[in-house]
């Protein structure tokens, strides 16, 4: 039998799903609508001239990381999430937010019911955070188009719909504010407070320093498993303790189910480090040298927050015990990334 002929013969015996490799099974629908979906994995990235700047861009900062990964394709997403049952996901979450806010604001009228002091913490650490969101949803963007590959792009671009869906469900409460209390400045004041108040400046530094991090690995790092898991911890799982304090049950909820796209986050992000690691143990310290540079910005910003806490009048919250909360949930992060 001659060499074509053998040749044309395995050519017929390929299956549908050859692309996948040896899989030894069918691919489940999560890997047949996401495998190799990333058309930017090839040697000329971009459809331009190879020395154009879009290329030498991907090649310095995506190509060029630390992290040594033989194959990206070998990654899952833990929650194998797809399209369709993303925004299904999102669907119902969102029919319960409106449900919350129908429920507290329109038929029991809350907001009308906030103290002086209560307003005031809102107005601290409610509603300027519509400034943060945005800059993690820019640089979640990011992580999104560089990603090495489409396991890892999808579970990024889900990231980016949560990011937004954060601050559009804070500008809205902001508006409702807004409404009930005229002769307050929501709505308008919130920049200054986000460019000034000292409280927030820790957490405005990191956010400005991540938007020009570039090369891939660090970019995801300081994002993923440092800035944005203790951002989450505070200003969403913290806030909601201390709405419930204030008989807000309103934003309490609603920063509850927001918290819900965080663990989300938290679980692929953690998934991803182990991933690599598991692929090349070289990759455990690429990461520590990334988590070391950062944890200064991570520690400062629990500590110009934690003053926004305990000084809410009768908020009882200790900033010691408040600083060792948030510490342990991100070291706990930290932990089951294998770091």
């Amino acid at each position: 039998m001659s060499d074509d002929t053998q040749s044309r013969r395995r050519e017929m015996r390929l299956k549908t799903w050859s692309r996948f490799g040896n899989l030894g099974r069918k691919p489940s629908e999560y890997e047949i609508v996401t495998h190799n979906m990333n058309h930017t994995m090839k040697e000329v990235p971009l459809e331009i001239g190879p020395g154009a700047h879009g290329n030498r861009w991907i090649r310095t900062h995506r190509d060029g990381m630390a992290l040594a990964v033989d194959d990206w394709d070998g990654f899952r997403d833990p929650d194998k999430l797809i399209y369709r049952d993303y925004t299904k996901l999102m669907d119902e979450q969102e029919t319960y937010v409106d449900s919350l806010l129908e429920e507290y604001d329109e038929r029991l009228g809350i907001d009308a019911t906030f103290g002086a002091s209560w307003l005031d913490a809102l107005s601290r650490l409610l509603t300027p955070f519509r400034y943060p969101g945005h800059g993690l949803q820019m640089m979640a963007s990011y992580v999104q188009q560089f990603a090495p590959s489409s396991y890892v792009q999808n579970c990024a671009t889900f990231q980016v719909g949560d990011e937004l869906r954060r601050v559009q469900r804070l500008a809205y409460r902001t508006k409702q504010l807004a409404l009930a209390h005229p002769s307050r400045s929501f709505g308008s004041g919130e920049r200054d407070t986000w460019e000034r108040h000292p409280a927030w400046q820790p957490c405005r530094e990191a956010i400005e320093r991540l938007l020009v991090t570039f090369t891939w690995d660090e970019a995801f790092t300081a994002l993923n498993l440092v800035v944005k898991p203790v951002v989450d911890e505070i200003f969403l799982k913290q806030f909601a303790h201390l709405a419930r304090k204030n008989g807000d049950e309103l934003d309490a909820l609603i920063a509850d189910n927001l918290y819900l796209d965080a663990e989300r986050s938290r679980r692929w992000s953690a998934a991803v480090a182990r991933f690599a690691i598991g692929r090349a143990e070289a990759n455990r310290e690429v990461f520590a040298r990334f988590i070391t540079a950062w944890r200064p910005h991570a520690d400062k910003i629990v500590l110009g927050a934690a003053p926004l806490f305990s000084e809410v009048a009768g908020s009882g919250i200790d900033a010691d015990a408040f600083q060792g909360e948030v510490r342990a949930a991100w070291q706990g992060l930290l932990s089951s990334a294998g770091l």
